[in-house]
C-alpha cells in the first residue's frame, strides 16, 4: 500500500512540473515579444549564468542544512 502511495505522489509531482513547464512555455511564446530586452553583455551573462547560480545556491543551502 505504501508503494502505491509513493508512486502516486511521484506521479503527481511529475504532472505538476509538466504543467508548470507548459504554462511557462506558453507565457514565453506569447508574452516574450512584448518584453524588449536589449542584447547587452550584462543581460546575456545574466540569462546564461543565473540558472546555474540559482541551482548552486539551492544545493549549497541544502548541503549546509544536512551537514551542519
Amino acid at each position: 500500500m505504501s508503494s502505491m502511495r509513493s508512486n502516486m505522489d511521484t506521479f503527481n509531482v511529475i504532472l505538476k512540473v509538466m504543467g508548470l513547464s507548459l504554462l511557462l512555455s506558453i507565457a514565453i511564446k506569447y508574452l516574450a515579444p512584448f518584453a524588449a530586452i536589449e542584447p547587452t553583455l550584462f543581460n546575456v551573462l545574466f540569462a546564461v549564468l543565473s540558472p546555474a547560480l540559482l541551482l548552486a545556491t539551492v544545493f549549497l543551502f541544502r548541503f549546509s542544512r544536512n551537514h551542519g
